[in-house]
C-alpha cells in the first residue's frame, strides 16, 4: 500500500506490527488439551479475540458486546471435557423434580415457591460434596440493577431481599472465594444444598453457582446435569444466566407443564433450537406433571400428544413430525419419586405425600389396595425409565460426537460473526473516510470559490477605481478649462 503522507504510513506499519505480535504471541492452551480439535479452535479464537480487543474497534457497540459474549462462551465450552445436560424452562416447570427422579435422590429443592435461584450442577464424584461460587462485585451490581428495574414483578425480589435482611449477609459472601463442603451422608448433603440454592435462603442472593458431587449415582464420569433458574425469573439477570448457559450446554431438556404448549414454552423451545444449529436432535421437549391430568393415559394418547406434535413439527421447531414425536417425552417425576418412597417403606399414611399419591392413583383409575398389583405399570407410566434409556443410548453413549458437533458448529458461527463484525467495522471506517474526504473537498471548493469571488471583486474594484479616477481627472480638467476661460 502506498502512502503520500509518511506519518500516516508509519502509523499504519506500526499497527500492522502490533497485530502480528498479538497473533504470534503464545496462547496458554493447557485447559484445551483434552481434545486436539477443540485446542486448535480455541487457540485461533484466542488470537482473534486479542486483535478484536484493540482500541480501533467499536467495543461499546451492541454487536461488539454480543460477539465478545459469544467468543467467551465458545472458549468456556472448549475448556472443559465435561458433557453438560441442561434442564431449562419457566419457573415451576418441574425441572428440579425431574432431576431428583433421574438422580434417584431428592436433593434439588421442589417447594411450592420458585426455588432454583442459582445454577446448580450435579455430577458423579468419589465423595459427596457441595461447592459454592459467589458473585463478584461487578456481577452483583449488574444483578442489582436488573432487580431495580421498573417492572412491577421485579419488586418482589426487592421485597423479599429486604424481608430476609439479606443486606446483612452481603459483605460476608459477595466476592468470596469458592467454598467446598464434604458431607458424610445424603441428609447432610441435602441440608447443605438447601442452605445455598432455595430462593427463601438469605445468602442465596450472592450465590452464582453450586456444584454437587455425588457418590453412587447413575451418571458416568464427566456427565453433568444442570438445574437452571427459570427463564421467567423475577430478575432478568438470572434468566439471562440460563439463556447464556443454553449456548454452552451439549444437550438440553426443555421442561414444560402438560398444558403449556403455547406462549413462553414455544418461545423457549424456538430459542434453544436456534442455538442448536444443525444438531436439533440433542434438544428434547419434556412434558411434565402428566399425572395431574384427569385420566392421563387416555387424555395424553387421544388428545394432548397430537396437540403438542402439531405445535412442535413446524419450521421454527423440529421441522419434522417424526422428530417432534421422537423428542417429545411426557413424564411424571413426582409420581415416580412417591412410588419409590412407597416401595422402600418411607411413605407413611400421615404424610402429605401419601395423600398426593392417593390423588394421583385415582386419576389413573387405580385404587390404593391395587397399588402393588399395578406398581410396575405405574412406574412405566411415569416414563422416567424411558427417559433414562433415551439419556443413556441417544445422548450419553454419543456424548463425544455430540460435543464435537456442537464445538464445530459454534466455531463456524464465531468465524461468521467475526467476519460480519469486521466487515461492518471496515465499511463504517471507509464511509467515515469517504465522508471526511467529501468534507475536505467541499471546504476546498468553497474556499476556491470564495477566492475566485474575492479576486473578481478585487478586479471589479480596480476597474471602478480607475473609472472614478478617470472621471475625477476629466472633471478636474474641465473645471480648469472653465476657470481659464473666465479669466481670459
Amino acid at each position: 500500500m502506498e502512502f503520500k503522507n509518511k506519518d500516516i504510513e508509519g502509523k499504519y506499519l506500526e499497527r500492522v506490527e502490533n497485530i502480528k505480535r498479538l497473533i504470534d504471541a503464545p496462547v496458554d492452551d493447557a485447559k484445551y488439551l483434552w481434545d486436539e480439535t477443540a485446542r486448535l479452535y480455541a487457540v485461533k479464537i484466542e488470537q482473534i479475540k486479542r486483535v478484536l480487543s484493540g482500541d480501533t474497534l467499536s467495543k461499546d457497540s451492541s454487536e461488539a458486546i454480543n460477539l465478545a459474549k459469544e467468543l467467551k462462551n465458545f472458549l468456556e465450552r472448549c475448556s472443559s471435557p465435561e458433557f453438560q445436560i441442561a434442564l431449562v424452562g419457566t419457573i415451576k416447570a418441574g425441572k428440579s423434580t425431574l432431576i431428583n427422579a433421574l438422580l434417584n435422590y431428592e436433593l434439588a429443592s421442589t417447594r411450592a415457591t420458585p426455588e432454583t435461584a442459582a445454577l446448580t450442577k450435579f455430577k458423579r464424584s468419589d465423595v459427596n460434596f457441595v461447592q459454592i461460587s459467589f458473585y463478584s462485585e461487578d456481577e452483583w451490581n449488574a444483578l442489582w440493577a436488573s432487580a431495580n428495574n421498573s417492572k412491577s414483578k421485579e419488586n418482589i425480589f426487592l421485597e423479599e431481599y429486604n424481608a430476609h435482611n439479606a443486606n446483612n449477609e452481603k459483605a460476608k459472601w459477595l466476592g468470596s472465594k469458592e467454598q467446598k463442603v464434604e458431607c458424610d451422608d445424603l441428609e447432610k448433603l441435602k441440608d447443605e444444598i438447601g442452605k445455598w440454592t432455595p430462593s427463601k435462603s438469605a445468602c442465596h442472593y450472592f450465590v452464582k453457582e453450586v456444584l454437587v458431587g455425588l457418590k453412587d449415582i447413575n451418571l458416568p464420569d464427566g456427565v453433568v446435569l444442570v438445574d437452571t433458574p427459570g427463564l421467567d425469573d423475577v430478575v432478568e439477570f438470572r434468566s439471562n444466566i440460563t439463556r447464556e448457559y443454553i449456548d454452552r450446554a451439549d444437550a438440553v431438556f426443555v421442561c414444560s407443564k402438560h398444558d403449556a404448549f403455547t406462549g413462553n414454552t414455544m418461545k423457549t423451545l424456538t430459542s434453544v433450537l436456534d442455538r442448536a444449529h444443525d444438531n436439533i436432535e440433542k434438544v428434547y421437549m419434556i412434558v411434565t406433571q402428566i399425572d395431574t391430568i384427569n385420566n392421563p393415559k387416555k387424555t395424553w394418547e387421544n388428545d394432548l400428544q397430537k396437540e403438542w406434535v402439531k405445535y412442535l413439527k413446524g419450521e421454527s421447531k423440529y421441522r419434522s413430525e417424526d422428530l417432534a414425536k421422537r423428542n417429545l417425552i411426557p413424564v411424571s417425576a413426582y409420581l415416580y419419586t412417591m412410588l419409590h418412597e412407597y416401595q422402600e417403606g418411607r411413605l407413611k399414611e400421615e404424610d402429605d405425600r401419601y395423600f398426593d399419591l392417593s390423588a394421583a392413583l385415582l386419576k389413573l383409575r387405580v385404587r390404593e389396595n391395587q397399588l402393588n398389583d399395578h406398581f410396575d405399570e405405574l412406574i412405566t407410566f411415569t416414563n422416567i425409565k424411558f427417559l433414562e434409556n433415551k439419556l443413556n443410548t441417544e445422548i450419553i453413549a454419543k456424548r463425544k460426537d455430540i460435543q464435537m458437533q456442537g464445538i464445530n458448529a459454534d466455531y463456524k458461527s464465531c468465524l461468521n460473526n467475526i467476519s460480519a463484525f469486521v466487515d461492518k467495522e471496515r465499511k463504517e471506517k471507509e464511509n467515515l473516510i469517504a465522508t471526511s474526504k467529501q468534507g475536505i473537498e467541499s471546504i476546498r471548493m468553497e474556499r476556491d470559490k470564495a477566492m475566485a469571488e474575492y479576486k473578481e471583486a478585487q478586479s471589479e474594484k480596480r476597474k471602478l477605481d480607475n473609472m472614478v479616477k478617470a472621471l475625477k481627472d476629466a472633471t478636474t480638467k474641465r473645471i480648469e478649462e472653465v476657470l481659464a476661460s473666465i479669466h481670459a
